[in-house]
């Protein structure tokens, strides 16, 4: 634990010093690295993608379908089933129980696609 510190606290020093010499260097050499700086930076925002679009695209690929819809899902691979119930069996997937001349069938469909799984 405290190697890791150390080497924290060498890295910091060393982005300082590099900082401060920065700073101390002739105004001509400092004009040069300062015509590229904004270029850079512009290029840096460019290519980082917008987190907030992330998350979006992330939580919209993420989202449930509805028990209601899982139940239409499993009742239209089941013509004449009556509904029973239907559960959510873990995070990616609900069972729905239908009643089909008198047996009870269980129907797994996927929580995000609504596909029949079996």
């Amino acid at each position: 634990m405290k190697l890791n510190k150390h080497i924290v606290l060498g890295l910091v020093v060393a982005a300082l010093a590099l900082s401060v010499g920065n700073a101390v260097a002739s105004p001509a050499q400092a004009s040069e690295d300062m015509s590229f700086a904004p270029e850079i930076q512009l290029n840096l925002q460019e290519n980082r993608p917008n987190r907030v679009e992330t998350l979006l695209a992330q939580r919209q690929q993420q989202r449930r379908i509805s028990a209601s819809r899982a139940k239409a899902s499993a009742m239209s691979q089941h013509r004449g089933a009556k509904f029973v119930n239907v559960q959510l069996v873990n995070q990616g997937t609900y069972r729905v129980r239908l009643n089909k001349n008198g047996r009870i069938v269980d129907v797994y469909v996927d929580a995000y696609t609504g596909q029949v799984k079996n």
